[in-house]
Formats: structure tokens, sequence, C-alpha cells
């Protein structure tokens, strides 16, 4: 008769495979314990101030606006050289759309969730850099 030798550690998973998998995921998931312990956290910027700066980004990308003829030209001259007089009309029209619905929400919606949630415009949510002459 043969004696069985039965480990005191059984692992869940048969397959070696799926054991490195497991311990790698769970490596991954302990990564980020070292920076809930950080000496200093994040200064968040005074909200009166960062209701001046949303205030003047609105003001600023709704005077700006119609540089989207120019800066709308150039980028579909850039991106598409031969079609560009056909797709320039509807990317003018849905960038300045944007971006005058960017500026009216950073002057209306914005200010009001400063202190709860994040003030990004919705310039980039849509691809877009924040004001009219900075570069996609």
């Amino acid at each position: 008769m043969e004696k069985k030798i039965v480990p005191i550690f059984v692992s869940p998973f048969r397959n070696k495979r799926k054991t490195r998998i497991a311990l790698i995921l769970s490596g991954l998931l302990l990564l980020g314990i070292a920076s809930l312990f950080a000496a200093e956290s994040v200064k968040k910027e005074n909200a009166l101030k960062q209701i001046a700066s949303i205030e003047k980004r609105g003001v600023v990308n709704f005077l700006t606006a119609p540089g989207e003829l120019v800066y709308a030209l150039k980028g579909e001259i850039k991106d598409h050289p031969k079609a560009w007089p056909v797709t320039y009309v509807p990317r003018f029209f849905t960038n300045m759309v944007i971006r005058i619905g960017s500026s009216v929400n950073d002057l209306v919606v914005l200010p009001w969730y400063v202190a709860w949630s994040n003030a990004t415009p919705l310039t980039r949510r849509f691809d877009l850099p924040d004001y009219v002459w900075e570069k996609e």
C-alpha cells in the first residue's frame, strides 16, 4: 500500500495559470494602498478662486468662439486635404456649438458645483482644447 501525501494548503485553483493570474491581480490591487498613507494630500484651491477662473474661462470662450472659423479650417485642411470643402461647414458648426455651450456651462452651471465636483469644461469631453487658440 502506498501512502498518499496530502499537502496542508490546497490551492483553490487547480491550474497554475489561474493561480498566477489571481496573484498578479491581487498584487495590483494592493499597489494603491501606499498612496493612501501619503504625508500630505493635495491642497485644494479656494472655492472663490476656482469660481473666478471658471467664469473667466467661460467669458473668454464666449468672446473668442468666432475664432473657430480659422481653427476649424486649419484642422480640416490638415485632416482632410481633398474633402475639406465638404467637411468644413459641419465641423465649424459643431465646434462653435460645443464651444458656446461650454462657455454657457462655465458661466451658469459650473460655479454652483465647484465645491462638490470636477469643474472640467464640456470642450474636453468632445476632444476640443479649452480655448480656441490651443492646439488639439
